[in-house]
């Protein structure tokens, strides 16, 4: 049992490159895109990255998620090592982090209805029972009717689509949502109304977000801490307010200027 005094998430010293020629094989040509990062997620609270395009945000994630190989450093989940859990381990880790990316259309097959997709998420989180009901309390929860399980991804609008993904994403009851640029393929009505979404399902599912985004404004609302880096490497971080209000750092006042 996780205690309360220990973070659901913690990356050591991460360090991630990419390589000219692909695997492993380092050379002068190398890459780097994250460079020596370390933070944690502690239970009862959100963390946003924040930084402008090409920053090393999204390899963070990518190594969390176990898409990229880290060159050193040490991801724990849940007090344990990502790097060396076990086949069956690594299954109930992906019940209990769960990504929803920038793109809600490429995350959807085109070729199943959204009835279908659901119906696939609950068989691979094995959720065996009330089938029908656990789909019909999740399309409440996220906003959506009844009849959109009969449509398909491009029948959908980019909010819809989203909403989908979000529904998705809480079959396997995790305890941990990566929110990837959630919102910026969104209209501002959506993105407000995807904000306050988000929020409600925090309490409702007593969830943490991880958020990953170059827009401030987006992740205010959603965080407790905010942490800003910028080629690949730390810059500050602290709370909400330390960071909006107080930063004297020019390029997080720089980040803060571009959407004021």
């Amino acid at each position: 049992m996780l205690s309360k005094l220990n973070p659901i998430l913690e990356v050591k010293n991460l360090v991630v490159s990419y390589h000219p020629g692909g695997g492993n094989v380092h050379s002068r040509n190398d890459t780097l895109a994250v460079q020596d990062i370390s933070f944690s997620v502690n239970p009862d609270e959100s963390l946003a990255i924040v930084g402008e395009s090409g920053s090393g945000k999204t390899s963070i994630l990518m190594a969390i998620l176990g898409f990229v190989q880290p060159d050193a450093g040490t991801i724990y989940f849940m007090g344990k090592d990502i790097g060396k859990l076990s086949s069956t381990e690594m299954n109930e880790f992906r019940h209990w982090i769960q990504p929803v990316f920038q793109d809600s259309g490429a995350s959807l097959n085109p070729r199943m209805a959204i009835g279908s997709i659901l119906h696939e998420a609950l068989r691979v989180f094995n959720v065996g029972d009330n089938r029908q009901e656990f789909i019909q309390e999740l399309l409440t929860r996220v906003g959506l009717e009844d009849n959109i399980l009969a449509r398909y991804p491009y029948q959908l609008s980019g909010g819809q689509k989203q909403r989908v993904n979000l529904a998705r994403a809480l079959i396997g009851k995790p305890r941990l949502i990566i929110l990837d640029e959630p919102f910026a393929a969104q209209d501002i009505s959506n993105q407000a109304n995807l904000v306050n979404l988000l929020l409600i399902l925090r309490q409702s599912y007593a969830l943490n977000y991880f958020l990953v985004s170059h827009n401030l404004s987006i992740v205010t609302p959603l965080a407790n801490r905010i942490l800003v880096i910028r080629r690949g490497r730390f810059v500050e971080g602290g709370s909400v307010e330390e960071i909006i209000y107080r930063s004297t750092n020019e390029y997080t006042r720089s980040l803060i200027a571009a959407v004021n």
